[in-house]
C-alpha cells in the first residue's frame, strides 16, 4: 500500500515547489490553535489562488490539513464548434455590457460566494489519535468536503478582509468516513465557525485589468506564457482553462476584457459545451468544461448568458481519480457559486436577503 509521502509525491508531480509564504502558512497552521477543528492552510500576506482543489503540501511526521491537487494537464484535442460558437456569442454579450464600477480611494471590491473544498488530513500517527499507539504507526489519511460562506473585500492598494463561515462537513464516500473513524474520529470543522482576517496594503492581490490587452490574440499570448500579473501555473490547456476561470472570478473586468477572455476560451482545444445547466446555487446558466482524462476530473465554468457574468464552478469526478479517496464518478469534489459583487465604502458586511441553499450544505 502506498504511504502518505509517496501519495503526495504523485499528486505533486509536475508542479513547482512550495513558495516561502506557503511554508510559513503551513507552519502557522500547525503551531496555531485548532480548537478541535481542521482547516485548510492558507498563505498569509496575499490573496490565495481560488482553485477548487488547491495543491497539497506535507511536513513529515506532523498532522497537516491540505487540499488535494487536481493536475489539469489535458492533452491536445480539437476545438468543439458548439462550445466555440456559444463562447463567441457570450463575448458579444460581454462587450455590450456597461462598465462595472471600480473602487476608488477608501472603497473595496466586494464579492460574496459559497464554496466547497476538500480538506485532507495526512501524517497522523496512532499515538496521536488514542491510547495504545507507539507513535510510529501511520493512520489512514481521510478527506471531507467543507462548504463555506465566503466574503472578500479588496481595496485597490491590496488591503482588505476575508471572512469565511463553515457549513456542514460531508464525507464523499463510505471509505473516507471509515478512514476518519480509523484515525480516531478527530474533530471536524464546526458548523457556523467563522474565520475573519484583515489585510494591510499590498497583502491581497487586486486584479488590475486595465493593464491587460483586449485583443484576444495578445491576451492569449500572455495567458499561455503565464504572464498575467499575480496568476501563474504550469503549462497545458487545462491549466489555461483554470487561468480563464481565475480571471473571471472575484474580479471587476472591463467589458472589452471580459469579451476577450471568452474569445480566448472559444479557441481553447479540449473545451466542451455542457449547455443549459444550474450552478451550485441552483441558478440557470450555460456551462463549459475541460476534462482531464488522465486525472479523471472535469472542471466546469457556469456563466449567465444574459450578461456573461460567471455564476459558478464545479470540479466533478468523471473516471478514475484517486485510489486512496475511492470517490465514484459523478462526485462533485469542489464547487463555488458567486452570489454578489459590488463596490462598498467599508469592510462591513452589507445587509442582504437570505441567500439560496447550495449543494454541499444540509
Amino acid at each position: 500500500m502506498m504511504d502518505e509521502i509517496e501519495l503526495l509525491r504523485e499528486f505533486r508531480a509536475g508542479l513547482p515547489g512550495p513558495r516561502p509564504e506557503s511554508r510559513e502558512a503551513a507552519r502557522a497552521a500547525l503551531m496555531g490553535r485548532f480548537e478541535g477543528e481542521v482547516a485548510p492552510a492558507r498563505p498569509p500576506g496575499r490573496r490565495p489562488r481560488r482553485r477548487l482543489l488547491p495543491a497539497a503540501a506535507v511536513l513529515t511526521g506532523l498532522a497537516l490539513v491540505v487540499g488535494l491537487p487536481i493536475l489539469l494537464l489535458g492533452g491536445k484535442a480539437a476545438v468543439e464548434p458548439a462550445a466555440a460558437q456559444v463562447l463567441r456569442k457570450t463575448a458579444l454579450v460581454a462587450r455590450s455590457q456597461p462598465a462595472e464600477p471600480q473602487p476608488g480611494p477608501g472603497q473595496y471590491a466586494y464579492t460574496r460566494s459559497r464554496t466547497g473544498y476538500i480538506t485532507t488530513v495526512v501524517g497522523l500517527t496512532a499515538a496521536q489519535n488514542g491510547p495504545g499507539g507507539t507513535g510510529h504507526e501511520p493512520a489512514p489519511a481521510w478527506s471531507v468536503l467543507v462548504p463555506r460562506e465566503r466574503e472578500i473585500w479588496i481595496a485597490p492598494d491590496g488591503s482588505g478582509r476575508i471572512r469565511e463561515v463553515a457549513g456542514r462537513p460531508r464525507f464523499l464516500s463510505k471509505a473516507q468516513r471509515a478512514a476518519w473513524v480509523a484515525a480516531g474520529s478527530p474533530g471536524l470543522p464546526r458548523v457556523g465557525r467563522a474565520s475573519d482576517e484583515t489585510f494591510t496594503a499590498h497583502q491581497l492581490r487586486y486584479f488590475r485589468s486595465e493593464s491587460l490587452p483586449t485583443d484576444p490574440k495578445e491576451l492569449r499570448k500572455l495567458i499561455e506564457a503565464r504572464q498575467i500579473p499575480g496568476i501563474g501555473g504550469p503549462p497545458g490547456e487545462a491549466e489555461t482553462f483554470e487561468l480563464i476561470g481565475e480571471m473571471l472570478r472575484e474580479t471587476d473586468l472591463r467589458p472589452a476584457l471580459r469579451a476577450a477572455i471568452y474569445e480566448v476560451a472559444a479557441e481553447l482545444p479540449g473545451i466542451e459545451l455542457l449547455g443549459p445547466v444550474r450552478d451550485p446555487a441552483g441558478r440557470e446558466g450555460t456551462g463549459v468544461a475541460f476534462t482531464d482524462r488522465r486525472r479523471g476530473t472535469r472542471h466546469e465554468l457556469i456563466f449567465d448568458p444574459a450578461d456573461s457574468a460567471l455564476l459558478g464552478e464545479r470540479e466533478v469526478v468523471v473516471g478514475h481519480w484517486d485510489k486512496a479517496l475511492q470517490v465514484p464518478a459523478g462526485t462533485v469534489v469542489g464547487f463555488a457559486s458567486y452570489l454578489e459583487s459590488r463596490v462598498l465604502d467599508s469592510t462591513a458586511t452589507p445587509s442582504r436577503h437570505k441567500p439560496p441553499a447550495t449543494e454541499g450544505q444540509g
